[in-house]
């Protein structure tokens, strides 16, 4: 009888864990639209805190990648 209940459980648990990569901060990255444009805000803000003009154009290329998917979707 504790067999059941073990594999029971551990489905349940894996439920869980799917669950929680489905709604987490990683699945964000996933998207392919919310993706692009997260990762290019993130870069550009990071280029203008260190002030490297390269960094801020290339979350700026990112970010447009991302509208270009919004779009085109």
């Amino acid at each position: 009888m504790s067999k059941k209940n073990d594999k029971y459980d551990d489905h349940l648990e894996e439920q869980k864990r799917l669950q929680q990569e489905q709604q987490g901060f990683k699945a964000i990255f996933k998207h392919k639209v919310v993706g692009p444009l997260t990762i290019g805000i993130l870069i550009a803000l990071v280029g203008v805190f260190i002030e490297s003009e390269p960094l801020i154009w290339i979350g700026v290329g990112i970010n447009l990648f991302g509208w270009f998917l919004a779009i085109r979707d």
